[in-house]
């Protein structure tokens, strides 16, 4: 990592902002290790300290351990200088998190999406939260930066959303007027696969790997993905929506979306237009672990080739040997990892791996990390 910047203000901020970072990344360091690890001379690196000391954004929190001889004055990021606010609103659950500067949560809370859906209850919400925020005296000022969760394409510069849930569209609207109402600024919005791709590569099982891409399946169905270690979002930020794909084409001559086909509620559907009957998805679960219906078995059967087409196609296309699965759909039976691992083996020629996440309240922690990103970037 090399220092850079046009002007001699430019290399200092620039200079600045990699400290930052690089303590962010790394945890508490002395002046020497920052030195060493940004290939910069001691006394730039002093001077720099000195001024991010200043501005409080960074402090210091002691001496180091194991040195030998004179102990080095450990720094490190100050995480109560700012906050961040990660709002979800993609799945089932309307959820808010104010955490600091480590990623760290300082309070949050979640209710029913459905709850919150009215102008009113979604005003209510909002104020009893930061009320609560001023009980447990979190200085809600110190929040710089808003970051939500959206099911749906975010166009540049914030100008666009689409969605197949009119009603989260309309609810986004009406956080964000609410938000600006009072003062909060800026309020980034952001794709919630895309968010959960980014906390999925800070905080999951591949950390160190450069490339890989998450394909969520609950309401929605969409891919995010890494890419060189970034998340590559695409020229119009639409990057990864394999929901849109066209799997299979009804009489009519229409085409089904994935979506239409492997969502939650198109496999409640699928499985009323098989036996006539309506069924909870736990319903369905509990079908296929005792195998007392061979036509459900089918449905599952054709559910899982769906998917293994969708996931060899994006592997083929990307180059990307790493897929790691999240969502309540591949809760669907058991061993559904293992059945699309070995389905996708079959229709690959290269090695495609497949994984289920971890990680839990991904796109919220996403969020969280993008707005700390945000704010080191300022």
């Amino acid at each position: 990592m090399e220092f850079k910047g046009s002007t001699q203000t430019d290399v200092k901020r620039d200079n600045q902002k990699m400290i930052f970072s690089l303590l962010f990344e790394n945890g508490p360091m002395t002046r020497a290790e920052i030195a060493k690890a940004l290939e910069s001379s001691k006394p730039t690196v002093s001077k720099n300290v000195a001024e991010l000391l200043h501005t409080k954004r960074i402090i210091e929190v002691g001496k180091e351990d194991n040195a030998v001889g004179k102990k080095g004055i450990l720094i490190d990021v100050n995480a109560n200088y700012q906050y961040v606010l990660g709002i979800d609103l993609s799945k089932d659950s309307f959820h808010l998190v104010i955490a600091n500067l480590r990623g760290e949560w300082l309070l949050h809370d979640k209710i029913s999406v459905e709850d919150v859906y009215e102008p009113k209850q979604a005003e209510q919400y909002l104020e009893t939260y930061f009320k609560q925020a001023k009980e447990q005296n979190i200085d809600i000022s110190k929040v710089s930066q808003v970051v939500i969760s959206y099911p749906g394409v975010v166009g540049q510069n914030d100008g666009y959303y689409l969605t197949n849930v009119r009603h989260k569209e309309i609810l986004l609207h009406e956080v964000k007027n609410f938000l600006k109402a009072k003062n909060f600024d800026p309020i980034f919005v952001k794709n919630d696969i895309n968010l959960a791709a980014v906390a999925e590569k800070r905080y999951g099982i591949f950390q160190d790997e450069p490339n890989l891409y998450l394909l969520s399946a609950h309401t929605g169905v969409g891919v995010g993905i890494i890419i060189s270690h970034r998340l590559y979002e695409g020229e119009r930020n639409a990057a990864g929506e394999i929901g849109f794909i066209l799997p299979k084409k009804q009489e009519d001559g229409r085409y089904y979306t994935l979506e239409e086909r492997v969502g939650l509620q198109a496999i409640r559907d699928r499985y009323q237009e098989l036996t006539g009957q309506k069924a909870s998805f736990g319903d369905i679960q509990w079908i296929l672990s005792h195998h007392t219906d061979s036509k459900v078995m089918d449905l599952y059967d054709e559910i899982l080739e769906e998917f293994s087409v969708a996931i060899t196609n994006i592997a083929l296309v990307l180059d990307i040997q790493k897929v790691i699965l999240t969502g309540h759909v591949f809760d669907l039976k058991d061993t559904m990892i293992q059945d699309l691992q070995e389905r996708v083996n079959q229709m690959t020629p290269i090695e495609t791996n497949i994984y289920r996440s971890m990680i839990d309240n991904a796109s919220v922690k996403g969020a969280i990390l993008i707005g700390i990103e945000r704010i080191i970037e300022a």
